[in-house]
This record gives structure tokens, sequence and C-alpha cells, in this order.
């Protein structure tokens, strides 16, 4: 707690970093590359036509509003046209129906079916998840060899202490299940595009967030961090406050970096490069 408190940010900074280098003592970030696909056929043939053959199903808009059961024989009929994909992250919280025990169950229709990682959705300000719940999915998607990755948004009129109470929980469900792979740190975005709240995060919070989030967890092996929070310098510093991963680059800017600060794979390299 005192650390997210703490006014000496580059001191943070460097002790996360160092958590970091133990874990991983090579200077190396990695980073996904991916599609903004409206539909599962789009994503499967834009991660065909760039040599891959991984969907991240967080990035296909819409597909929240399918229900479980329709989310499985959309994967199935896919896999039967394109047999060597396979999919990527499913957002448990996005399945219109899908509650825990739900989920759980229809985990090995969904490995079948080739889903390869889930991910947990953490929001500090709502979250009230149950242990009881989340430890024996994390426990069936480890025995159906599905990789998980859990995201934690801040910056949405939380307090410090529910920021902490989501990193404990973590912690908790990681030394119970050793299942989760990577957490990723985001901030909320306003559905406003006006003047920026005052309890939205700043880029001071976000950094702290991100160091805090790497010392806490050092039984998580990745730390991600979030390329499209507040532009460049931004996710340059968070590789040197304990992130080992600099998240998602749409295929469509791969190689094309556009007058913004999201850029493209290009400049996404330059950071990493620049950041050490």
């Amino acid at each position: 707690m005192n650390a997210l408190r703490s006014g000496d940010l580059l001191e943070l900074g460097m002790s996360a970093n160092q958590v970091r280098h133990n874990l991983h003592p090579e200077p190396v970030v990695t980073y996904e590359l991916c599609g903004q696909a409206t539909s599962l056929e789009e994503a499967t043939r834009e991660a065909m036509l760039h040599d891959g053959n991984s969907v991240n199903l967080a990035h296909i808009r819409g597909i929240e509003h399918h229900s479980l059961d329709a989310l499985k024989t959309l994967l199935v009929a896919q896999r039967e046209r394109v047999s060597e994909v396979t999919f990527q992250h499913l957002p448990i919280s996005i399945v219109e129906d899908a509650n825990l025990p739900s989920m759980t169950e229809a985990l090995p229709e969904l490995q079948t079916a080739g889903l390869r990682s889930v991910r947990l959705d953490f929001d500090p300000a709502f979250t009230s998840l149950s242990h009881g719940e989340l430890i024996p999915l994390l426990r069936a998607a480890t025995s159906w060899g599905l990789l998980v990755s859990a995201s934690i948004t801040i910056g949405n009129a939380e307090s410090p202490e529910q920021r902490i109470g989501i990193l404990q929980t973590l912690r908790d469900l990681q030394e119970s299940s050793h299942a989760i792979q990577v957490v990723g740190v985001r901030v909320h975005h306003a559905a406003s595009q006006g003047a920026r709240r005052e309890e939205e995060a700043t880029a001071v919070d976000y950094l702290k967030t991100l160091a805090v989030t790497r010392k806490f967890l050092d039984n998580v092996e990745h730390l991600q961090a979030d390329r499209s929070v507040m532009g460049p310098k931004v996710l340059e510093l968070a590789l040197r406050f304990g992130a080992d991963d600099a998240g998602t680059v749409p295929w469509s800017q791969s190689g094309n970096p556009e007058p913004s600060h999201h850029g493209g794979e290009s400049e996404l390299r330059r950071i990493i490069r620049d950041a050490g």
C-alpha cells in the first residue's frame, strides 16, 4: 500500500525492474501481432494471410454477444474448415451467458475445438469474484493444457486498497493453481471523449501500479504493459518498470506507423530498443 502512495517513483521502478531481471535475465521484450476483425472467419483469414494460425478472441468485435453454446459451435465449425487454426485469450467475462461453473464444464470441448488460453478480467472497482469459483476454473484450465492470462483495469474510481485487494487475489490464485502465465495492467477509458475525469489514472498512477504489480506478483512469470495507454514514452518507461511484454499491435499497423501515439510494429520495435 505504501508503495502505491510512494513519492519515489524512480526507486519503485528500479526495484520492480530488478524483479523482472531476476525472472528474465535476457533483455528481451515480447509483443503480439493481432487482427481487428468483426468475425471469427475474418480473424482466421487475417491470421493465415500473415503466416500465423493463432486467433486472439479478445480482439474480435462483437464476440461478446455470443452465448457459450454458440461460441463452441463457432470454434468447432472454424476448426473443421481450417484444421491448423487455434484460438487464444477467450475473455471469460464477455461470454453472454457464461458463469464460472459452466465455463469450467465447457473447457474440455473448447480445448478440443482449438482453444489454447483463457483470460480473466479484473476491475478493482467492481470485482467480487469468489476464490471458491476461480480456483477450480484455473485448475481445470491447467489440466486441459490451457494457458491463463489475467488483466487488471485501473482508473475507474477505485481506491488503492481495492487495487491491492485484486493483486492479493491474483497472488493467492497463482499459489493455489500455478495456472496464470501473464498479468496485464490496463487503464479504464471513459465512454465520453471529453475532459479527463479527476479519478482516472495518470501516467504516474499507471507506472506505480505496474511496478507494484511486478513486485507483488513475483510468482507470475510475465507482466504485460498496455501500449495504447498514454503514448510511446510511457510504454518505454513501463518496460523499465517491470514489464517484459509490450501488448499487441494490429496487423494493419504492422510495419506502417500511423501519425498517432499508437504507431505500428516498426514504432513498437523502436520503443523496445530505446528501453534497452
